[in-house]
């Protein structure tokens, strides 16, 4: 199954956060096509370094972790262009657009715990381990 990681999926699992982190690691430990972006992996460099307040070297290990272990998509144009389309259709934050823009161009499920992505049609990590 083709999965986009949002990035609090990733920062989940690598922070083993309570209640998400043993949810998260198992479906990244699964046999799925996972998928994310450059700027999922800038949001959890920003993320793992500000908020989590996680040491540069570990944080560039952990990026390295996870760019390894899915396929990156870099993003075009025609992602931003369809991103604004679905912003304007749902009104979602515009890195929630994207998000779900880059899932449509790879054809793969969007999968996060935010509940704004969720009731827009993505897939919470309980359903799929």
């Amino acid at each position: 199954m083709k999965l986009f990681l949002d990035t609090n999926v990733i920062i989940a699992s690598v922070t083993d956060e309570p209640e998400r982190g043993e949810t998260a690691t198992e479906l990244l430990n699964a046999d799925h096509d996972f998928h994310t972006s450059l700027i999922n992996i800038m949001e959890l460099r920003t993320e793992l370094a500000k908020k989590k307040r996680i040491e540069s070297d570990r944080v560039e290990e952990i990026e390295r972790e996870v760019v390894r272990g899915v396929n990156l998509l870099v993003p075009d144009a025609s992602d931003v262009m369809e991103a604004n389309k679905i912003q304007r259709e749902t009104l979602l934050y515009p890195l929630d657009a994207f998000i779900f823009a880059c899932a449509q161009e790879r054809d793969a499920e969007v999968v996060s715990f935010d509940s704004e992505i969720l009731s827009n049609g993505g897939t919470h990590p309980d359903e799929l381990v």
